[in-house]
């Protein structure tokens, strides 16, 4: 892949924690329209390396470059000003809020009422959070003035992913997509991911789910301790190989 197809690449990224090394120079890009596998066991360092893309956590050395520049994130709004969308485990959420409200959290719209102070355009928001639900199958039975407290682990992780299918970043970090998701829930989340690929946008797909992995993503690349030890195209391996990469048994590394 050339440098002009990139969308970002992380070259170096190292970060402790105390004396725990979470990451030790790890290499890592992401192409335009291209969807990667990020995978690994508990401890590997694949939250830490992107919380670093996302803006949440600071390296203590390396660089990140997003189309070419060099750019250096102070938190997670200049990451999502650089087109990063990231959807956590567990989806942050706020429970006290609404179903809208939260699908809007930090950039909701506003309109002038007779040229007064803007308030929240809440028959937009209201509007808008229908037809995500529906898009994502849980629209049915549940009123966008719900509060999220009252939702299930399942129906929480389908609208934090909506979230970001309405904004429409460039690049869509998953972080355990398909946690506590069902069947169809799980089926839309990655025809999300497809479809995030067909529009011309990235993804990066964190899962222990090998089986979900070889369903959407592009190329693989696998973390142990710390370190990249394989970075792979899906298609030059196999469930079992990318597991024993995982567990130890075996370093490869040809997708660079």
């Amino acid at each position: 892949m050339n440098a002009q197809a990139e969308f970002v690449r992380m070259s170096g990224i190292r970060k402790s924690y105390g004396g725990v090394e979470a990451l030790a120079g790890v290499d890592f890009h992401v192409g335009t329209a291209e969807i990667v596998g990020l995978v690994g066991d508990n401890g590997a360092g694949k939250s830490t390396l992107i919380k670093v893309l996302a803006g949440s956590v600071s390296p203590d050395g390396g660089e990140i470059v997003i189309r070419g520049a060099k750019v250096s994130f102070g938190n997670t709004t200049d990451a999502i000003a650089a087109g990063i969308e990231t959807i956590y485990q567990g989806a942050a959420l706020v429970d006290e809020l609404s179903i809208a409200r939260n699908l809007f959290l930090g950039r909701e719209p506003t309109r002038r009422v007779l040229g007064f102070v803007p308030r929240l355009d809440w028959r937009y928001m209201r509007g808008e959070s229908r037809t995500l639900l529906k898009r994502m199958g849980i629209g049915k039975d549940i009123d966008p003035n719900q509060r999220i407290a009252g939702l299930s682990g399942g129906e929480r992780q389908s609208i934090a992913i909506a979230r970001a299918m309405f904004f429409q970043a460039d690049l869509i970090i998953l972080d355990e997509p398909t946690n506590n998701l069902g069947v169809e829930e799980t089926r839309r989340v990655l025809e999300f991911v497809r479809e995030a690929k067909a529009a011309g946008r990235s993804s990066v797909f964190i899962t222990h789910n090998i089986f979900h992995v070889f369903q959407v993503v592009d190329r693989i690349v696998v973390l142990r301790r710390g370190q990249k030890v394989a970075d792979l195209h899906a298609s030059e391996t196999d469930l079992e190989g990318v597991e024993r990469l995982i567990t130890g048994v075996g370093r490869m590394s040809s997708a660079g």
